[in-house]
């Protein structure tokens, strides 16, 4: 694997002082492979919760039916239900057995995009399932072993899954700095006022009744400050840890922290967390293990000031 990255301008960068490819193409692909079949696995039980939260009836139509979706605007809300439902239901259960089967793949991935649009037509935009669609979209590129090279393709492809995922957090902690810095410099309360994360608990308990953890996050506010300050670095970090495997799971563990911190402070519910987070993370096939301190050490941010600090000692 790095003899056929070293020359890319993005996969090269994989090649650092934690190679992300360091284990055998054979083993990561076998491992890989495996991951992939329990995805769907872990789709189908996705799938089986989600069975109990659909509460739509014969009678029922969408209220505001997103672009995938207006062609099947005047078609009943349950039978909708229903056919995404089965179709799911079958295509997981295949690719349980056969994970590589091209056909389907593309199928599940189709039939997932317009049962989350019709999830979604309804007033109401859930973001709760758009990264599992990401693998899924991901997983389609995979290759049959009738390709070409499709070892070093499918470690590849399941190595952007991770990165578009780590992406998508860094992504939601550039947002909520960004709007710090604006409410900052406009004198409001913002991500660096040890009121920020009180007020939006306070916002979310308008909508939701509150919890025994938020209502005592409430009074120890400050606390909650420095957790919510702690949360900003592991979403704006995340991906970083995609070019050091030795973090991996230590990453998974700590976004799923995060999901459920959220969940049992503000009553958000993303019970797919689990499933993308466990899968791609939790899961990794390029897990590198290594000592207390170089771990430690390799922290974003530690790791950085310490090389910073090691180039000024060698100048002077």
């Amino acid at each position: 694997m790095k003899e056929i990255t070293k020359s890319h301008f993005f996969w090269k960068n994989a090649n650092g002082k934690w190679p992300l490819f360091s284990k055998p193409k054979e083993v990561l692909y076998s491992e890989i492979m495996t991951i992939v079949k329990f995805s769907y696995l872990f789709f189908l039980f996705a799938l089986f919760v989600q069975l109990f939260a659909d509460k739509h009836d014969a009678n029922m139509k969408m209220i505001d039916p997103l672009w995938p979706m207006v062609v099947f605007k005047n078609i009943s809300a349950g039978y909708l239900t229903l056919f995404f439902q089965i179709n799911l239901f079958i295509s997981f259960i295949w690719l349980c057995v056969k994970p590589n089967q091209k056909f389907f793949k593309v199928y599940a991935f189709i039939i997932y995009f317009l049962y989350i649009a019709f999830n979604n037509s309804f007033g109401k935009i859930n973001h709760g399932s758009h990264l599992s669609l990401m693998i899924l979209f991901c997983y389609m590129f995979i290759p049959t072993n009738r390709k070409d090279k499709y070892q070093e393709k499918t470690i590849l492809t399941f190595a952007t899954a991770q990165f578009f995922l780590l992406m998508a957090y860094s992504l939601s902690g550039a947002w909520k700095l960004f709007w710090g810095i604006v409410e900052f410099f406009n004198k409001d309360v913002s991500l660096f006022s040890p009121y920020s994360f009180r007020n939006v608990i306070i916002e979310q308990y308008q909508y939701v009744d509150p919890t025994l953890i938020g209502a005592w996050f409430l009074e120890h506010y400050y606390i909650g400050w420095v957790m919510y300050l702690a949360v900003v670095y592991i979403e704006i970090c995340s991906v970083f840890i995609f070019f050091k495997p030795n973090l991996h799971k230590i990453w998974g563990v700590l976004l799923l922290s995060l999901h459920l911190g959220i969940h049992f402070i503000l009553r958000v519910n993303m019970f797919s967390a689990p499933l993308y987070i466990g899968v791609l993370f939790l899961m990794s096939p390029f897990y590198l293990k290594t000592d207390f301190k170089t771990t430690l050490l390799s922290l974003p941010g530690v790791f950085e000031t310490r090389l910073l600090f090691q180039k000024i000692r060698k100048k002077n």
